[in-house]
């Protein structure tokens, strides 16, 4: 088959980027070719079909872009025609089967989808996060976790200043999601949603989305890259891997942890958040907690198949966690929250441990319990590394995505 792989951003700027890639590689060592659409970047990765990508938009900043090109870049927000002229181009061109729709929106939007349609062209969409559901993309703001936006209904996030604490931020992108929902920007044009999570898919069935429209596909690990270490036995810390921001619960593993000194905890990672976590770690005087920085993949590989278990205290609704899997490969369970995916990945007394989103003493006695029984998180790790063997690798979840294209493909 011919793929349109379509993402805003064509080089490594995140976890979308990560799997994309994957997925990509995957599929083209089983023959597929690949086809990507994406935005202009001097960084991007080659592709013979670069000059027909979407020209670039600065958004991290608009207020470095001159007053009369912000009302440009609103309107392409919300409705792009350079995007459909340039993807109806590339589609007339290579003529794919199917094209796959990650993270669209603000610099592509879904102005591309209904010229996909016109062609024949089937359209799967993988939800990476809460776009479609929140205008702030998180379903949270600086109170904690937050569902009071639905659709037609964003005033909450203009009055919250949800988006970058903006009020003029969160009142575009309000009005976006009102636009799309009215014109049915997304749900009109995609023939099959996929969901990492039960949890995601629960949120497409509230959009009205009809369930035989939602395939659940959980995220996928390569258990032969990541693999248990040999003898490495019980791991003398627990690890915590990914970012340091309000929403990953991390303030709220510090001070959990900072009352088990005898518990060697160490944090692979940055983010917004990683001079308060540091700062916190002082003052309570834990110096069992260690900050190791940004890690690369080879180096997060190595923590994980050294650690007893990782940590996973997340105060937001995950979706289904890479950091959970990669443990789950090497051998190793996880302590988690239960927030959004996690409980899907993490099977309480099977491959890990689950306790409350924001509670202290909970995690605190979830870790502890997990840490003093190390052959017990022996036999979680067992567990869990039988499942990504299974149920979450790489292998099986390319298998299923390519039956999601046979179900769409219409030629």
């Amino acid at each position: 088959m011919k793929i349109l792989q379509v993402n805003k951003f064509w080089r490594v700027q995140g976890g979308t980027e990560r799997y994309v890639f994957e997925l990509s590689r995957m599929l083209a060592g089983l023959g597929h070719e690949i086809v990507p659409f994406a935005m202009m970047d001097e960084n991007n990765e080659p592709s013979p079909y670069s000059s027909l990508f979407v020209s670039p938009v600065e958004l991290s900043d608009p207020y470095r872009v001159p007053f009369w090109k912000r009302a440009g870049i609103a309107g392409r927000i919300i409705y792009s025609r350079e995007a459909r002229s340039r993807i109806s181009a590339l589609a007339d061109i290579v003529r794919p089967d199917v094209a796959h729709i990650h993270n669209i929106y603000h610099h592509m939007s879904p102005s591309i989808l209904p010229p996909l349609r016109e062609r024949g062209i089937g359209a799967v969409m993988t939800i990476h996060d809460y776009k479609l559901f929140c205008p702030a993309l998180r379903h949270y703001n600086s109170n904690g976790v937050c569902d009071s936006c639905r659709p037609f209904h964003y005033a909450d996030c203009v009055k919250g200043r949800c988006v970058k604490n903006s009020r003029a931020a969160s009142l575009l992108c309000a009005a976006e999601m009102f636009l799309h929902d009215l014109f049915e920007a997304y749900i009109r044009w995609i023939d099959v949603f996929i969901a990492a999570s039960q949890f995601v898919a629960s949120r497409l069935y509230a959009r009205g989305i009809d369930a035989g429209r939602v395939e659940i596909i959980p995220n996928a690990v390569d258990p032969d890259r990541w693999s248990p270490a040999k003898n490495a036995g019980a791991g003398d810390y627990v690890l915590y891997a990914g970012r340091l921001t309000r929403e990953k619960g991390t303030e709220t593993m510090i001070r959990a942890l900072a009352e088990r000194p005898e518990i060697p905890l160490k944090v692979a990672g940055t983010g917004m958040n990683e001079s308060r976590c540091r700062m916190l770690a002082r003052e309570l005087g834990a110096d069992n907690i260690e900050f190791l920085g940004f890690r690369r993949e080879e180096e997060i590989r190595r923590l994980m198949q050294g650690c007893r278990f990782v940590v996973v205290p997340s105060e937001w609704y995950e979706n289904a966690p890479m950091s959970v899997l990669e443990a789950f490969a090497c051998g190793r369970p996880a302590v988690g929250t239960r927030m959004g995916g996690i409980p899907e990945l993490v099977r309480e007394g099977e491959t890990g441990l689950l306790t409350e989103a924001g509670g202290e003493q909970g995690l605190r006695e979830a870790v502890g319990s997990l840490w003093s029984d190390p052959d017990l998180a022996g036999r979680m790790g067992e567990n869990a590394r039988r499942l990504a063997e299974t149920d979450y690798s790489s292998q099986t979840h390319c298998d299923r995505i390519i039956n999601v294209y046979q179900k769409v493909k219409r030629t």
